[in-house]
């Protein structure tokens, strides 16, 4: 198949592509930096993974950028691919829209908060950047017909190797600085999705001819200590925890930084799972072992 990643040297558009060559397909990126996007003759391919987007930026409050990097650029790049596509009889085509988690009516809890199929989506009242995702996610919609796929996936927290954002490199700094973690919050729990599983759920939705949402993770949920406890045997540290030392932690959960380091938004497995199909190929453990070694 030829596959064309909307969102040039990416993080996670740069391992897709790599992905998706180790399985024979052609694979392009196209930089959205420019106005080239806009003339770029798209008729040659068989799928768009659309990777691009303005995500959340504390220094940016401009909603026009927000609509119009994360809801009108995706629409028209679909809508001229469904053109184009429209002139080669017997071809189907597939969009693959990367949206977010933060499209749901949900937010991160210390206790449990879990995403499953009847979690709205939240459009007014959202922040600028969920509000985007889920506005592009509606006009995308319209676009599905008999002959062309529209895919939604909506990614919990990405890790992987030299992956940028510090979720998981401030966990690392943690369990390297604690001689003992305060253990607690542990019906708290995050879901993940390391990078090749992440890849292989995208190859599936292409070769598959797959639509509607996605919500791929890991095949753990872990809360924040037994994440804890898996980076630091994945550093070679032996792990010690303290409940006493999590009850202290309890008594400041008013501060911002408890919530971010131990709370949690998890997807249910009904939703995550996509029937008859495996794309977790790398199980939790593995996957956090080589990304903090």
């Amino acid at each position: 198949m030829n596959i064309l990643i909307i969102g040039k040297n990416s993080y996670i558009g740069n391992h897709i592509d790599e992905w998706l060559t180790n399985y024979g397909h052609e694979v392009a990126q196209l930089d959205v930096l420019t106005e080239e996007w806009k003339t770029y003759d798209y008729s040659p391919y068989d799928a768009i993974v659309h990777v691009a987007g303005i995500v959340h930026r504390p220094d940016c409050q401009d909603w026009n950028l927000y609509h119009d990097v994360n809801t009108l650029m995706p629409v028209q790049i679909a809508s001229r691919f469904k053109e184009q596509g429209s002139k080669s009889k017997g071809s189907r085509k597939t969009y693959v829209y990367f949206s977010t988690m933060g499209v749901y009516h949900a937010g991160k809890r210390l206790g449990a908060s879990v995403v499953d199929e009847h979690t709205p989506i939240l459009v007014e009242g959202n922040s600028m950047y969920g509000k985007s995702k889920a506005m592009a996610e509606i006009e995308l919609a319209k676009l599905q017909d008999g002959a062309f796929d529209v895919s939604f996936v909506r990614p919990p927290s990405v890790y992987g190797k030299g992956c940028k954002g510090g979720y998981i490199t401030g966990f690392k700094k943690i369990a390297q600085m604690l001689p003992i973690i305060p253990r607690a919050y542990e019906n708290a729990c995050q879901s993940f999705i390391y990078i090749d599983n992440l890849c292989e759920c995208v190859r599936l939705i292409v070769e598959k001819h797959l639509s509607g949402a996605f919500c791929p993770q890991d095949d753990e949920i872990p809360n924040a200590n037994r994440l804890l406890e898996v980076i630091c045997k994945g550093l070679g540290k032996t792990y010690r925890s303290s409940r006493l030392l999590g009850l202290c932690l309890q008594l400041v959960s008013f501060i911002p930084l408890v919530k971010k380091a131990y709370g949690g938004i998890e997807y249910s497995r009904k939703l995550s799972d996509i029937p008859g199909m495996d794309y977790v190929v790398v199980p939790f453990e593995e996957g956090m072992r080589r990304t903090v070694c």
